[in-house]
């Protein structure tokens, strides 16, 4: 009779430290989830080409296999969402919809991102190029193209020879490809602005073109937009003006005034920020080089 007064004595006891044991394990438990979604990133989804595929190729859904990675990508140092660079489970479909042609070559296992698909095709010259350039092609050789080294990256100056003078045509430009052929180099694509593409497609349907490496960094552009020379010597100086960046343009002619913040209105108000020449020279137009851009000292000056 004692012996059963004391067991049940003991039973709320009991009870209370199994309760407490029980409480102490979940939270136990509860902390190791906790910490493991701390510590562990967050996973999800990204693509990558089964094969080859050139530029070009309409990409499906079948060319593409699913890779778990983390979510998110560390780039220039801060974190970004991988859908903002990677086609993923959550934004396949849509990128698929809205451009599903390469605009490069890609090889089996490379990870499929956005940048390289678009609407209507495209290549790999398209992926280097600026948005609002022109990619021009020109015939040269090892030796009017300088060497057959020459590759995308390279900087050059184009001179274009018109019967018996020669024009520095373009001035350190961005070269995107070149391409060889069974005697070396063959062509080379160069950047361009519309305008200049115009020059440049000029000079070689009706001139000779010859191209010369310049260190992007440390070029020095010519005061003149296009010196030019024949056998007589210089009809365009070219004397060197400044030294630029790699996408620097070259400024105004020296002793030119600049319109910059406090110059004269123009007619509708706005401001101008054209080089004016100073009073003691004017344009000749009877010049028979460039007359809209060559200055002389006045009659008598």
């Amino acid at each position: 009779m004692l012996e059963n007064i004391r067991a049940e004595a003991k039973a709320p006891k009991n009870r209370k430290i199994i309760i407490v044991l029980a409480l102490a394990l979940v939270m136990m438990a509860a902390t190791a989830l906790a910490v493991r979604s701390v510590l562990e990133p967050s996973r999800t989804t990204v693509f990558i080409f089964n094969q080859n595929y050139p530029a070009g190729t309409h990409v499906t859904r079948d060319m593409l296999t699913g890779i778990q990675v983390d979510s998110t990508v560390i780039t220039g140092g801060a974190g970004i969402p991988i859908g903002d660079r990677y086609v993923t489970g959550d934004n396949v479909s849509a990128v698929l919809q809205s451009a599903p042609v390469l605009r490069m070559d890609v090889y089996s296992g490379t990870a499929a991102m956005a940048s390289m698909l678009t609407t209507t095709g495209g290549n790999a010259i398209e992926q280097r190029m600026r948005p609002n350039a022109v990619a021009v092609t020109i015939p040269v050789n090892d030796v009017t193209g300088v060497t057959a080294e020459l590759a995308y990256g390279s900087r050059v100056n184009v001179y274009a020879s018109y019967n018996a003078e020669t024009i520095l045509l373009l001035q350190n430009m961005r070269v995107l490809r070149s391409a060889g052929g069974t005697g070396g180099l063959a062509s080379v694509t160069i950047e361009v602005s519309v305008e200049e593409s115009l020059k440049l497609v000029h000079a070689h349907a009706y001139g000779i073109i010859h191209l010369g490496i310049v260190d992007a960094h440390g070029y020095q552009f010519t005061a003149e937009e296009h010196p030019s020379y024949n056998i007589t010597g210089f009809t365009v100086p070219a004397d060197i003006y400044y030294q630029s960046g790699a996408d620097a343009a070259p400024p105004a002619q020296e002793g030119w005034e600049e319109l910059t913040g406090g110059g004269e209105d123009t007619e509708g108000g706005e401001e101008s920020n054209e080089a004016i020449p100073p009073e003691d020279d004017f344009v000749d137009a009877t010049d028979p080089r460039n007359p809209a851009e060559i200055l002389i000292s006045p009659p008598g000056g």
